[in-house]
């Protein structure tokens, strides 16, 4: 029988992968390759999806510069019960289970490190937000 948590753990892993397949398909999107698709409508016609109203040259980049959000490396873990000292019920966690392990990286701490160096066992892991 499952626990609340796990079944909420369960919830929230559904959630993540489903948020990044939309991230994964808006990125290839907006690549900058041009593109032709049908109109979202279901009327005939195409449109150019790389058309803009901004000239491009007066877009700014904004966010942390190149390499200015440090990844975690070989992270530490805590058991279940220490981590409800500081993950709330509605905390959300990005889950792995590989080979029978299993691995909660809470998105509080991924919102700051986006990408977690890992390993399972002996495989060697990369977790992204």
């Amino acid at each position: 029988m499952l626990m609340k948590r796990e079944l909420s753990l369960m919830r929230n892993i559904g959630i993540l992968a489903a948020t990044g397949l939309v991230v994964g398909i808006l990125s290839t999107w907006a690549s900058g390759t041009p593109q032709s698709e049908k109109l979202p409508d279901g009327r005939g016609g195409e449109f150019d999806v790389t058309r803009h109203n901004i000239p491009l040259d007066q877009i700014r980049g904004g966010g942390p510069p190149k390499d200015g959000i440090p990844s975690l490396t070989n992270p530490q873990f805590v058991s279940a019960q220490q981590g409800d000292k500081f993950l709330m019920s509605w905390d959300r966690v990005l889950g792995v289970e590989y080979n029978g392990v299993a691995k909660a990286y809470p998105i509080k701490i991924l919102n700051w490190h986006e990408v977690v160096n890992d390993s399972i066992g002996d495989k060697p892991i990369a977790v992204s937000w």
